[in-house]
């Protein structure tokens, strides 16, 4: 788990991690990235459900998106093993991804005034990455899918009754190799209350992933690790109790 978000916080913040030539690199800033919510409030409330207020909730969300990307690799590289494969250094590589993510978690929000507030979450999610990889006749695919533990931090600002800009943070783990390792997500939206029950979110979304691979296959061959950013235009509906 250490190494996974050692490898989450690298890749997000600094562009030069991804030259290593070690990895299955994917690079994706046009993802189309939809999102559904589904929220239930547990403390009593003033606002309508679906305008941001305080206190504690839970919140049901499923996510993804699709895309593609080539990566060109330099003479000498090491070999990369990917789905029984091995894909020769100088080679480039076209990858082509489906991505879902799941989540169920607590969430409690704290509003200092009428219309700043944080809000904190935590709980279970469901991460899938289906990659296919493919170069000079060659062709392998592999669905990874794991589940782990949910968190995220995220501020509100309400600037209309009905508005409100929304950021937030979320870190996905699973502690396994194999499958998805480590995920992390940042958002941003503007938020709009179409009346008591729903709203329409339209922002930005930024995802992090990793797959550790460090274990062998059943083909007997050491499995490159994979690393995958994607981002791009969010649009959504809320569904609020």
């Amino acid at each position: 788990m250490k190494k996974t978000l050692i490898v989450l916080a690298a890749g997000l913040a600094a562009g030069s991690a991804w030259a290593d030539h070690r990895s299955i690199k994917v690079d994706d800033n046009s993802t189309f990235l939809p999102i559904a919510r589904l929220s239930a409030d547990l403390s009593p409330r003033t606002d309508a459900p679906a305008v941001p207020h305080g206190g504690h909730g839970l919140e049901f969300a499923i996510s993804g998106g699709s895309g593609n990307d080539d990566q060109s690799r330099r003479a000498g590289a090491p070999s990369l093993v990917f789905g029984g494969q091995t894909f020769a250094s100088g080679v480039g590589l076209h990858h082509e991804f489906d991505f879902r993510f799941v989540e169920a978690a607590y969430r409690y929000r704290h509003f200092f005034n009428e219309r700043f507030g944080i809000e904190a979450l935590g709980g279970l999610g469901y991460a899938e990455y289906e990659l296919t990889v493919s170069a000079l006749g060659q062709r392998a695919s592999d669905k990874l899918g794991s589940g782990g533990l949910v968190g995220g931090f995220g501020i509100l600002w309400k600037f209309l009754p009905q508005t409100s800009l929304q950021s937030r943070l979320t870190l996905f783990g699973s502690g396994e190799n194999e499958g998805v390792s480590g995920a992390a997500r940042a958002d941003v939206y503007v938020v709009h209350a179409l009346g008591r029950n729903a709203a329409l979110r339209a922002g930005l979304t930024s995802w992090g992933l990793v797959s550790n691979r460090d274990e062998d296959d059943d083909f007997g061959s050491l499995n490159s690790e994979i690393r995958a950013r994607f981002s791009g235009i969010s649009l959504g509906l809320d569904v609020a109790f």
